[in-house]
């Protein structure tokens, strides 16, 4: 009943899709890519792999690396649901990146018309009812890959069990996380031969190689990166920076907001000289803003000490593996529901500490900066736990393989 019931709203909603994305979407490529209508790809029947945003994607280039060991003769296409997605997709070589087709029932039928896919990954919690619906139609086998259902999810979730029981028994293979992660599926009626766990593949992920930014003029500067910052913990990081900068002139700070298109919050919000990195690049001063998009890597590499946002607000927190496999100490709020078992890791190797506030926070970065061997063996700690754990996105491509999902690949 409750899955007649989306596919009578899908439907009711779908007049309105082509007049709402012409109101919202400027670019006519993206709304037709919305709608399904792809160019013709011009390959082999692909894998289609769908990442909702730039974190998911994160997960899934490790997989897709595996995938390329296993099936170099692959065709492989990535979809995402944002353009912060599609701009990292962008970057995996050999992979078509393209918009995610809404889950009306005309633009999934488009979509696989046109992407005629031999096999459908869906990374994380990407479990859309008319997508799975089609994918099974057309007999095109589905697995979900670095599966993950956080507490707060799993919640919301339940108050349309029947919804996902009907999505999720449509899909052949579950991998998962966590042994957490593979009980809530179950919950949804998932058989548990279905369920395997093989662990967070962003440990995996190798990221795009740091660029030297010239941040630091001399060898006795000490650099905090606050990246991904989020509505909601601005003020907390703002008083943080303010406490930094006036310990010590030779201290500098990096905010990276989440959504650099905010960025003139920040010039508005704090009594400091900013250097907004759009126009500073290198020759900074000691308070950098950076507004621009695909340099937080490279600051994480730069830095002495590194908060991690969206975890001071409720937003679950981004990935502690970012900073931390550059060897740099990580500090982050009670807010980790995201990114659970990589902060736990850390956390348990001693790479990682947890700041309520913002006196905790700016306390924790001076007393980092003002310890080098503190600093460099909180660092070296987390790289070494990350390189331990590496290998998940290895045995994801593994069981895939064995369940004949990246099989050859027919004309």
């Amino acid at each position: 009943m409750m899955e007649a019931l989306y596919r009578i709203a899908t439907k009711c909603v779908g007049p309105l899709a082509i007049p709402l994305l012409r109101l919202l979407v400027r670019d006519p490529s993206e709304r037709n890519e919305r709608l399904g209508r792809y160019e013709a790809l011009g390959t082999r029947r692909p894998i289609w792999i769908h990442a909702a945003s730039a974190g998911e994607t994160e997960g899934a280039e490790p997989i897709v690396r595996e995938i390329r060991r296993a099936r170099p003769e692959a065709d492989l296409v990535l979809t995402s649901m944002t353009a912060a997605g599609k701009r990292r997709a962008g970057r995996i070589p050999e992979v078509r990146s393209l918009y995610a087709p809404l889950d009306l029932e005309p633009a999934v039928r488009s979509a696989f018309d046109a992407i005629r896919p031999r096999a459908l990954l869906l990374v994380e919690t990407e479990i859309w009812p008319n997508l799975l619906r089609e994918a099974s139609r057309r007999s095109v086998p589905v697995a979900i890959v670095n599966g993950r259902i956080s507490a707060r999810a799993f919640r919301r979730m339940r108050f349309a069990r029947p919804l996902y029981r009907a999505a999720l028994a449509r899909v052949s293979l579950l991998g998962v996380q966590r042994a957490i992660d593979a009980r809530r599926f179950a919950a949804f009626g998932v058989p548990a031969e279905r369920i395997f766990v093989h662990g967070n593949t962003k440990i995996d992920s190798e990221g795009a190689d740091p660029r030297d930014l010239g941040l630091r003029k001399h060898a006795d500067e000490r650099w905090v990166v606050f990246g991904s910052v989020r509505s909601g913990e601005q003020g907390a990081v703002l008083r943080a920076v303010r406490a930094v900068l006036a310990a010590n002139e030779k201290h500098g700070v990096a905010v990276v907001p989440r959504h650099p298109a905010r960025a003139a919050e920040y010039l508005a919000a704090i009594g400091i000289p900013w250097s907004r990195w759009s126009e500073a690049r290198g020759s900074p001063g000691r308070a950098v803003l950076v507004d621009t998009i695909g340099d937080l890597l490279s600051f994480y590499a730069a830095a002495d000490v590194a908060f991690v946002g969206g975890s001071l607000s409720r937003h679950g927190g981004h990935n502690p593996a970012e900073p931390a496999r550059f060897g740099v100490p990580v500090l982050m709020g009670p807010h980790r529901e995201n990114c659970r078992e990589i902060a736990d890791l850390l956390e348990k190797a001693g790479a990682l500490e947890e700041t309520c506030d913002s006196e905790a926070l700016a306390r924790r970065i001076l007393d980092l900066f003002a310890d080098d061997g503190e600093r460099r063996r909180r660092g070296e700690a987390g790289r070494a736990a990350l390189l331990a754990e590496r290998g998940a996105a290895a045995r994801c491509a593994g069981r895939l393989a064995r369940e004949g999902l990246l099989g050859e690949v027919p004309a």
